[in-house]
């Protein structure tokens, strides 16, 4: 194999397989985003495999030059700072360079946030959307809020400790009865779980819940908590516009969540109005 993605704790280290061990004192060298942190991983376990820097900033200069080693017989690992690679981290678009070159690979699975998260909320999770981070301007970042507060499946996101608050506040304009979990500091031993409302969350961030760790929120999904019984389509529609969604964006909502097309449902729509 030339490239092992390579899964590592989310912060307790007993969690490291026996096979992510072997793995990373087997290759050649170890790609991480923080060589520093990895290096913590790698002295705890007596791993001496240099380690070698591959991050959102260096990628596109790096992996030319990886994928020439790789040709030439070199095995690497791939690891992120904790958790799953490529999730939220650099790392897809190494892999299909690989794929174009017809290198091999494999998966070394461990845990990521998000899921341990939605299996730890209380919220329904037979489906839900992985959302990751928001974006970080505030026009930007309300727009995607909004979209995910309309979503009709369990929603899945990771926010920073300095912006949580900020964040809640933002979906509590929204709906604020709304149920959510968040979770922090999720294997190690501060790990924190609450579930609530909105509201109460918020509430318990000035109370209960420090600000330290990174956050993965957890919320229910919108059809769930208030699309419910055989809402007309003008209705269905008018409901998300009256919320501060744009027509076009309600129109594509609804037809996802009646499983319709897109211009079917602009047509019922557009021929209730006029009628």
């Amino acid at each position: 194999m030339n490239l092992y993605i390579t899964g590592t704790p989310l912060g307790n280290l007993e969690d490291m397989s026996v096979r992510a061990v072997r793995t990373l004192k087997e290759v050649d060298a170890i790609l991480c985003e923080d060589t520093r942190l990895t290096r913590k991983l790698t002295n705890h376990f007596e791993i001496s495999t240099p380690l070698r820097s591959y991050h959102d900033y260096n990628k596109e200069q790096v992996e030319e030059d990886i994928i020439a080693e790789m040709k030439d017989g070199k095995t690497f690992a791939l690891v992120s700072d904790a958790g799953m690679p490529v999730i939220s981290d650099p790392g897809y678009e190494l892999i299909r360079k690989m794929q174009v070159a017809d290198l091999q690979y494999v998966v070394i699975p461990s845990a990521s946030a998000f899921t341990l998260a939605l299996v730890a909320s209380g919220i329904p999770s037979y489906e839900f959307t992985f959302f990751g981070f928001l974006p970080k301007t505030g026009s930007k970042k309300n727009d995607k809020l909004k979209q995910i507060m309309f979503h009709p499946q369990t929603s899945v996101l990771y926010e920073s400790p300095h912006k949580l608050k900020q964040t809640i506040k933002n979906m509590m304009e929204i709906d604020e009865e709304r149920e959510v979990s968040i979770s922090r500091e999720i294997t190690k031993k501060f790990e924190q779980h609450r579930r609530g409302t909105v509201r109460e969350i918020y509430d318990m961030l000035n109370t209960g819940i420090p600000l330290k760790g990174e956050f993965v929120i957890v919320i229910r999904g919108y059809e769930e908590e208030v699309m419910v019984g055989d809402t007309p389509i003008k209705e269905h529609v008018n409901q998300f516009i009256e919320q501060g969604m744009k027509p076009t964006k309600a129109i594509k909502m609804v037809a996802d969540m009646k499983g319709m097309k897109k211009q079917e449902v602009y047509n019922l729509y557009h021929d209730d109005k006029e009628k």
